[in-house]
């Protein structure tokens, strides 16, 4: 499918539409700063300094005065139009063919999985849980507080089982992901990013422990306006672990007072620079073979053994078929390797800037319902659902978990969770 990306739109809906002009383009995502603004009042909840409070060009679409040429789709940044977006905190659509994935969804659309996590990490707000309902006009505290996402909208994409076929938004970036693209020329574009680089600030670190759980294909994000791209390859020992390894230089404290995810680091196999032409088209990679050669850490089960070919006397020889034979060398196939990640972060919306790609994406599964029906393109994610119901039920045993636990999850945690539905 060919998908437009777009990164902070700023009320600028106009301008995005006419870039994607004849170019056949199938579906749009905006990553952020969406500003649905109908009227003074939503003006009056966005958090901006008051000369950047304009009305853009929403309203015309929100009135129906015009429609949206392309079916478009978008997360929540840190300059919205509060009072909308909070009566859609589940997602829901804003205008006709623009649709918003609440605080934390997952959707599909004509066969593409998409995943998105709306607004900005706060290290404090962040150990908070979402408030049920705020009071508007907004305080000045929940003005620049209420697009935090908090540790339940978090989870209930955490709690996703590995989603290599999908596409991820966030408007921030994952903390650490600058190690896996062109650092020199992000420092060369945005040379005050080397202080936050050095305290590991420029990002979250909670979206950067996401993308070692979901391991999406795709994963676009905008806030720091400027273009960016990365390259995570799943199946080198360099990409972002999985599993939990043991921590030598930080002892748990450390990492739980710092509030950052140390387990990184950088890709040697990172050589993209970002391009000068703001359309281009991201193929698909082919990925070798693994070798046959065990790791060193890996125990050598030997169904052949000498001494498993030899018979007791008292024991009863059993004909063993060829098919379970033939299952017996299936369970020893090596093992499936994933694709890899492509990260883009993208500019604002205004001249000059880098702000939109146009990328040909592979679909996340063709024989999904939204892919069958072109009257029915829109379904809702089934297993983020369950997800959804799990976080909503368990709350108050997310609000015993400490920094290190939600970065780190125990064995026992999702067990536990489960036991809520009970």
């Amino acid at each position: 499918m060919k998908v437009a990306i777009e990164g902070c739109c700023h009320g600028c809906l106009d301008n995005i539409y006419k870039s994607i002009e004849n170019k056949e383009v199938e579906l749009l995502i905006i990553c952020g700063d969406f500003q649905s603004v109908r009227n003074d009042a939503d003006l009056q909840s966005m958090s901006v300094p008051e000369k950047y409070k304009m009305m853009g060009d929403f309203q015309d679409y929100y009135m129906g005065k015009k429609k949206a040429p392309v079916f478009t789709i978008f997360i929540g940044g840190n300059h919205e139009s509060s009072s909308y977006l909070e009566e859609l905190k589940y997602g829901g659509f804003v205008a006709p063919r623009i649709y918003y994935m609440g605080r934390s969804s997952v959707v599909w659309y004509k066969g593409l999985r998409i995943g998105g996590l709306s607004g900005v990490y706060h290290k404090n707000n962040f150990m908070k849980l979402s408030q049920e309902k705020y009071s508007f006009p907004l305080n000045p505290s929940s003005l620049r507080s209420i697009y935090h996402y908090r540790k339940d909208d978090y989870f209930k994409l955490k709690l996703l089982g590995e989603a290599n076929n999908m596409i991820m938004l966030t408007h921030d970036w994952p903390e650490g992901i600058y190690n896996y693209g062109d650092v020199r020329q992000l420092l060369k574009l945005k040379p005050f990013f080397k202080q936050d680089i050095q305290k590991r600030d420029l990002g979250s670190p909670f979206t950067m422990s996401l993308l070692s759980t979901l391991r999406p294909n795709y994963w676009f994000s905008a806030h720091l306006h400027t273009k960016f791209s990365a390259f995570v390859d799943w199946n080198v020992g360099t990409a972002v672990p999985k599993k939990r390894r043991d921590v030598d230089l930080e002892t748990k404290a450390d990492i739980a007072k710092r509030v950052k995810f140390d387990d990184v680091k950088p890709s040697c196999e990172t050589d993209l620079k970002t391009s000068s032409n703001p359309t281009v088209e991201v193929r698909s990679t082919k990925t070798e073979k693994l070798s046959n050669k065990m790791d060193d850490g890996e125990i050598l089960l030997d169904m052949d053994d000498e001494e498993e070919n030899q018979i007791n006397e008292d024991e009863i020889i059993l004909e063993v078929k060829d098919d379970y034979t033939e299952k017996k060398k299936e369970k020893r196939q090596e093992p499936k390797l994933l694709k890899p990640t492509h990260f883009l972060a993208l500019d604002k919306c205004l001249p000059r800037r880098k702000y939109m790609e146009v990328i040909d994406i592979p679909l996340s599964d063709i024989n999904h319902a939204s892919n069958k029906d072109e009257m029915k393109p829109f379904y809702y994610d089934t297993e983020y659902i369950s997800s959804f119901k799990v976080i909503e039920s368990c709350k108050e045993k997310l609000n015993m978990l400490t920094v290190e636990e939600i970065l780190y999850p125990p064995l026992n945690l999702y067990e536990d969770t489960t036991e809520c539905l009970i």
